[in-house]
C-alpha cells in the first residue's frame, strides 16, 4: 500500500512502541500505589510528562501537561468546562466563540455545548482557508468564556494565525471594558513535529495533541495548559484532578520518545516535505488537476507542506478515493472522524466559499517523513490515469 493518509492517521514506528511496552512490562504498578512498583510507575510516568512538555517548548503554567486518550478527549476537557464556570453560575451561561472549519472533535462538542444553552459564534475563514485575527476580534463579548481556534486544519493545511489571533482577542477585550481576556484554545493535533509550534509563545491558554499523528501509539494524547480547568468528569484525582482514571504509562512514554523525534528533527523532516509537496502539487497542475483552495502553490507559508486538497471536476471524490484503493494507494476525502458519523458533505470546503461540485469532487492527500518521491509519482501516475478513465 503506497500510504498518504497520514492526516487521519500514521503508520507506527516500532522503536516508539516497543519502549512503552518494555516500560510497562517492566514497572507494571499502578503510579498512585504507595509501593515500590507503584512509586517507580509513577517517576517514569513523571519523566515521560517532563519529555514532552519539552518537546512543546518546555514551558508549562499551572496544570502543566494533562495526558489524555487522544486529541478529541484533549478538547472535550476544556469545552465542557465551560458548563462549570463558577463567575456564571448565578447568571447567563458564557459565550463561545470558534470556527466553522473546526475538526468534528471541536465542531461536534460546540454543537452539544450550544444544545445545553451555551451561546456559540462561529467565524468563517477567507477564501484562502486561514482566519482573520480581526474577525475574531470582532465575535467577542464581554461575556465570552472562551474561543477555540484550531492550529492546522486537517483538510486544507492551512495554518491559521495564533498568535495574531491572540493579539486580536487581547485588543478587542480591552475595547469590551473587560478585565481579563476569554482564553484562547487550539486543536494542535496536525501541528506537533509537523510546524514550529510553542503554545506559550503564541498565547494560548491550552492546545491539545495527538500520538498517532506522528508515528505514535493510538489511544494517548495530551493536553498543554496555563491555567488550571474545572472538570466535568470526577474520579480518583489522576492527572491534577482533570482527568480522572489510572494512566497510561505505556502509552505516554511511546507518545514522549515520538514527540521527541518529532520535533528534534523538523527542520529536515520540513524540508522533505517542501520537496514532496512542490511535486506533487505541480503534477496536480500538470494534469489540470485543481489544489485547493485554487491559489495555493508550493511553498507557501500559510499552509502546512504535509497535507494538500485537490479537485478533479466531472469524478467524485469518493469514488476517486474508491477507485485509488483499489490500486493500493490510500489517500481520503477528508476527515475520517467525519466519516464515521456519516456525513458527505465537505464542511470545511464550503466554509471557505468553494463551489459545492469542487468540494465533492476533492481528495486529501496527506504524507510523513517515511513518504518518497515514488509514492509521489506513483500517485500522480495513477491518479491521472483513473481520471481520464472515470471522469464525466
Amino acid at each position: 500500500m503506497t500510504y498518504l493518509d497520514w492526516a487521519s492517521t500514521s503508520p507506527p514506528e516500532r522503536a516508539f512502541l516497543e519502549a512503552g511496552l518494555a516500560q510497562a512490562l517492566e514497572e507494571y504498578g499502578n503510579p498512585s500505589s504507595r509501593h515500590s512498583l507503584g512509586t517507580r510507575a509513577k517517576a517514569s510516568l513523571g519523566a515521560a510528562r517532563a519529555r514532552l512538555l519539552a518537546a512543546l517548548g518546555g514551558r508549562q503554567g499551572e496544570a502543566g501537561l494533562v495526558l489524555t486518550s487522544g486529541g478529541s478527549e484533549a478538547d472535550a476537557l476544556v469545552l465542557l468546562a465551560l458548563l462549570r464556570r463558577k463567575d456564571t453560575r448565578a447568571s447567563a451561561p458564557p459565550h463561545l466563540v470558534t470556527t466553522s472549519i473546526e475538526h468534528a472533535a471541536i465542531h461536534e462538542e460546540v454543537l452539544l455545548l450550544q444544545s445545553l444553552g451555551i451561546p456559540v459564534s462561529f467565524v468563517d475563514p477567507q477564501p484562502d482557508g486561514r482566519l482573520r485575527p480581526e474577525d475574531i476580534g470582532a465575535a467577542l463579548r464581554k461575556d465570552t468564556g472562551l474561543v477555540a481556534v484550531m492550529a492546522v486544519n486537517n483538510e486544507t493545511g492551512a495554518v491559521q494565525p495564533l498568535g495574531d489571533i491572540s493579539g486580536a482577542i487581547q485588543r478587542a477585550s480591552a475595547s469590551l471594558g473587560r478585565r481579563e481576556a476569554p482564553p484562547l484554545h487550539s486543536d494542535a493535533v496536525q501541528a506537533l513535529g509537523k510546524i514550529d509550534f510553542d503554545p506559550a509563545r503564541l498565547g494560548l491558554a491550552s492546545a491539545a495533541f495527538s500520538s498517532h499523528k506522528i508515528q505514535g501509539p493510538r489511544g494517548v494524547g495530551a493536553l498543554w495548559l496555563r491555567a488550571k480547568l474545572e472538570p466535568l468528569v470526577l474520579g480518583g484525582g489522576q492527572e491534577n484532578g482533570l482527568r480522572p482514571g489510572t494512566e497510561n504509562l505505556q502509552g505516554a512514554v511511546a507518545f514522549a520518545a515520538a514527540a521527541e523525534a518529532a520535533t528534534a528533527g523538523l527542520g529536515a523532516r520540513l524540508a522533505l516535505a517542501r520537496s514532496l509537496e512542490a511535486r506533487l502539487i505541480g503534477g496536480l497542475g500538470a494534469m489540470g488537476a485543481l489544489p485547493l483552495p485554487l491559489d495555493r502553490q508550493a511553498g507557501d507559508g500559510r499552509y502546512s507542506p504535509w497535507i494538500v486538497s485537490a479537485a478533479f471536476p466531472g469524478l467524485s471524490g469518493e469514488v476517486l478515493a474508491r477507485a485509488l484503493s483499489d490500486k493500493d494507494i490510500a489517500v481520503s476525502t477528508g476527515s475520517a472522524c467525519s466519516a464515521n458519523q456519516g456525513k458527505k458533505g465537505r464542511r470545511v470546503l464550503e466554509a471557505m466559499g468553494l463551489a459545492e461540485e469542487l468540494g465533492r469532487a476533492s481528495i486529501r492527500i496527506s504524507f510523513g517523513p517515511t513518504s518518497t518521491v515514488a509514492d509521489i509519482d506513483l500517485f500522480l501516475e495513477t491518479v491521472s490515469s483513473l481520471w481520464r478513465q472515470f471522469r464525466t
